[in-house]
């Protein structure tokens, strides 16, 4: 049986943990740098694999998911010499340079390492989201999340059933709102005699029985229902960098019908003037484009509830609020026409169309539209649809 001996005092354990670590980025450095020439002398084709990550997963034991990222890792670190020289003496831990190899560049790499080298893995994590969102192309991360996302439930017997989910995070707050209002609506209704959790689980309950016992009939924007709050610079919004909370075409969907608070800051990110909130669509606005549209203008689209007015020309990028530059999109198809590459164009005749990335486009008539035809009250648009391949 081993015997625990406590000969050191904790002053002398923090320096060996500390001296440990250091010693294990370097050791971490001269593994990535190794996996980079393997990598690029393909050695692992004399296995018959795939790739590198194959390699790492069959011969270093090292998980599928794990190994892809450290091949990412190991690639980046082949143009970023300052990130490999702090990575190499130890100042740099692997969790740090992981974060900042999704968004260093020879241009600003200096910069970046000097802030890591005084921040915790944390903060850098947070700080490299945040700048990584405010680019363009942070949308296939938030590609990524959407086709992430799960739920599952399952009977665990004896009148017990679980559930377990996984969202994208704005989404997500979306959920934890409604089942925040609702669990401050059953304390001040009963008391609070049960536990937070106990609490909680009775909050989701009452959202569902909500949605069920809800009136279907009546046209409904997210915006008059919910709140979740999102922070990014100006520029970001303009494709002039800047930072984000979320990826930066997803802000620009939840910010086509949403209210909006400006806030100027100085270099040291503290506020010094905080603007009033205001509607990017007013209510006038919203009541007229249902009055138009009616449901989703997305082709052959006939939903009706949950619409957000989706700006044509974005107002960060000069777009106007305006009846001619909005129409109703379900939550779905406003998804598709920013994060699914989708765009709206004019042809010649001033007609609208959807465009997929790759350009191509097919007429759809509008035989969606004869269902609603005793309340139309204007004469409805031509929409083309483009079909992505």
């Amino acid at each position: 049986m081993q015997t625990l001996t406590f000969n050191r005092s904790i002053d002398q354990l923090e320096a060996s943990l500390v001296s440990l670590a250091r010693r294990r980025n370097e050791l971490e450095f001269e593994f990535l740098k190794t996996v980079q020439e393997f990598d690029i002398r393909q050695g692992w084709r004399l296995w018959h694999l795939n790739n590198c990550a194959e390699w790492l997963n069959l011969k270093c034991g090292i998980a599928p998911g794990t190994a892809r990222e450290k091949v990412r890792v190991a690639r980046a670190l082949f143009d970023l010499p300052k990130c490999s020289a702090a990575f190499a003496s130890g100042e740099l831990s692997y969790s740090k340079v992981r974060s900042l190899t999704r968004i260093a560049t020879r241009e600003n790499e200096a910069a970046l390492v000097d802030y890591a080298l005084e921040a915790t893995a944390s903060q850098v994590q947070n700080y490299c989201n945040r700048i990584r969102n405010g680019q363009s192309d942070s949308t296939e991360d938030a590609n990524s999340a959407h086709r992430a996302r799960w739920l599952s439930y399952s009977n665990e017997g004896e009148g017990v059933m679980s559930f377990s989910a996984t969202l994208p995070q704005e989404v997500g707050e979306l959920v934890v709102k409604a089942i925040e209002l609702a669990s401050t609506r059953l304390e001040d209704d009963d008391g609070d005699t049960d536990g937070f959790f106990a609490r909680q689980a009775d909050a989701l309950v009452e959202v569902a029985k909500g949605y069920l016992a809800g009136d279907s009939t009546k046209p409904a924007s997210t915006a008059d229902h919910y709140q979740v709050l999102v922070h990014v610079d100006e520029k970001a919004l303009g494709d002039k960098g800047g930072e984000s909370d979320l990826p930066i075409e997803s802000v620009r969907r939840l910010t086509c019908d949403a209210s909006v608070v400006e806030v100027t800051k100085d270099a040291e990110g503290n506020p010094l003037e905080l603007g009033r909130k205001k509607r990017v669509v007013s209510p006038q606005l919203k009541r007229a484009l249902l009055a138009r549209d009616k449901h989703c203008s997305y082709p052959g689209c006939t939903h009706t509830r949950w619409l957000d007015a989706h700006h044509v020309m974005h107002w960060a990028g000069g777009g106007e609020t305006s009846l001619d530059n909005c129409i109703l999109l379900c939550s779905k198809h406003h998804r598709l026409l920013h994060e699914g590459g989708y765009t709206i164009e004019t042809n010649y005749q001033g007609e609208r169309y959807f465009k997929s990335n790759s350009g191509k486009c097919v007429v759809v008539t509008n035989a969606s539209r004869d269902a609603f035809a005793d309340d139309v009250v204007c004469e409805p648009r031509r929409l083309y649809l483009a079909h992505s391949r």
